[in-house]
């Protein structure tokens, strides 16, 4: 019996997928008023059980030499431990640390696709969009009425409900809120391929449903005022259309094409001008309703904000409009700083964990920030020329293989998620050149790339094309052949996700 027992945990715990869910999960909770401190404490032991699945799971059962592209991971991290060892007198363990994280970013994560039960992969994945989009729209839910009635307190120096004038319910940070409900509206649409809801043998929801939660976590997306979370799910739609578009057609004539790009171009003109249209009046809506119901709490209850952002005296409502009038919210001033960090520490780099006293070091006042607020930029600076280059050579690699898999595969994949995860992958790098992203911190917002790029390597490697030519003939002016058999749908739109 206890044999069994003991059998039963080890399995639990050498299984990646629990991990995986487990880890994102606490990471999202880690962007939750006062639950953060927790969560923040449980995501450190759970390196522990991290470090279990690496070892027995991918080095001594040999997958680790099985990962796509691995060589270039290998590289990396060997390239960031040499930077800690250079700046080994300045937060050595800390720079250690990070390294730890983006292994299991490499290979817990992307590496899944060397992992024999693809079926377990594909509830996985279900598995955490129902949680995102559910823990989101719960928490969503819960703090609209009071926005709506200006209600808005602080309590263990967390400020609920509003911050900074914008929306930021039950989380730390309006841009956390905007992200995380953006992110969500994307796994909404997930759950509406019904290829993918087969697969992994989930419950299919009415379309209904997943439409009104979409709609109101859109709404809530808006009041947040994140705009670079709203440039995220813009490209995210855009990205999408083009694969609508584009998808697998390599020959057309001169006529088709011009349509094609014409349709695109409509097409994604027409949602961004939907969206900002619906984003200034979802604004101007909640903050006139806001200013007839406002309601005051007692003061037993609240706690005073911090001057300079709301006006105590008169306790004006929201305008959901940021506060900071300057455009660029200061990234043109974090890139001049990075630029002198980085001349300093060229080749290797100065380490994530050393950015800020660096900074200090080097820049009057210091970094204008705690962060680059830069994906890439915070990748040279810290990793060094080296390191990025050894990044781009991976990046490069994966993107040529995963466009080929999606856009030169015959059969109809508008029912899978591919198109989709390929979509936010695409809008994520964007994204990545006005926040804290892709690799150097632990929070989910960087570890949902790399677990969104690892389902997406499962499907680059099942229609793997990467021996294929790309041949695209735009100025051909015979009549496209067999163009019916492509466009209708057919079973072959039936398959396997």
């Amino acid at each position: 019996m206890l044999s069994k027992a003991l059998k039963g945990i080890q399995k639990f715990f050498l299984n990646p997928s629990n991990f995986r869910i487990t880890y994102l999960l606490t990471l999202f909770f880690a962007n939750v008023c006062v639950i953060r401190i927790g969560a923040v404490f449980f995501q450190f032991v759970l390196m522990f059980w991290a470090a279990l699945i690496i070892f027995f799971y991918y080095i001594k059962n040999g997958r680790i030499l099985k990962i796509k592209y691995g060589k270039y991971l290998m590289m990396f991290l060997a390239s960031i431990t040499i930077t800690a060892l250079i700046n080994i007198s300045s937060n050595f363990w800390q720079n250690m640390l990070m390294t730890a994280h983006i292994a299991i970013c490499f290979f817990v994560f992307y590496g899944m696709h060397t992992e024999k039960n693809k079926k377990r992969i594909y509830r996985e994945i279900y598995i955490l969009a129902v949680s995102v989009v559910s823990i989101t729209f719960i928490l969503n839910l819960a703090a609209f009425p009071l926005v709506c009635m200006n209600i808005h307190f602080k309590w263990m120096d967390y400020l609920f409900i509003i911050y900074e004038n914008r929306f930021t319910g039950f989380f730390t940070n309006p841009n956390l809120l905007g992200f995380l409900t953006a992110v969500s509206i994307i796994f909404t649409h997930f759950l509406t391929k019904s290829s993918f809801i087969e697969r992994s043998r989930g419950r299919k929801f009415p379309k209904w449903l997943l439409c009104t939660v979409s709609a109101f976590n859109l709404i809530c997306l808006f009041l947040s005022d994140s705009n670079a979370s709203f440039i995220f799910l813009v490209i995210y739609a855009c990205a999408y259309i083009f694969f609508c578009v584009f998808k697998r057609r390599t020959e057309v004539n001169f006529k088709q094409f011009c349509i094609k790009v014409l349709k695109f171009a409509a097409c994604s003109l027409s949602v961004c001008v939907v969206l900002y249209g619906a984003r200034l009046a979802t604004g101007f809506s909640v903050s006139q309703l806001a200013s007839l119901t406002q309601v005051k709490l007692p003061n037993s209850i609240t706690q005073p904000i911090p001057p300079g952002i709301i006006d105590e005296k008169n306790d004006e409502p929201v305008s959901f409009t940021h506060i900071n009038k300057n455009v660029d919210s200061g990234r043109i001033r974090l890139l001049v700083e990075a630029t002198t960090l980085f001349a300093n520490y060229p080749i290797f780099g100065t380490g994530s964990a050393n950015l800020v006293p660096y900074s200090q070091k080097y820049i009057k006042g210091g970094l204008h920030f705690s962060d680059l607020h830069n994906g890439y930029l915070t990748i040279l600076v810290s990793s060094g020329i080296v390191g990025f280059i050894i990044f781009l050579g991976f990046a490069f690699h994966v993107a040529r293989h995963m466009i080929k898999s999606l856009f030169i595969e015959k059969k109809n994949m508008r029912k899978t998620i591919f198109p989709c995860m390929f979509s936010f992958l695409f809008s994520y790098c964007i994204y990545s050149l006005f926040e804290k992203t892709l690799l150097f911190e632990q929070s989910f917002m960087v570890v949902i790339f790399w677990a969104i790029l690892g389902y997406a390597s499962v499907y680059m490697l099942k229609f793997d094309h990467l021996n294929d030519p790309i041949e695209i003939r735009v100025f051909n002016h015979r009549e496209e052949v067999g163009t019916d058999k492509f466009d209708a749908p057919t079973e072959m739109e039936n398959i396997d996700d």
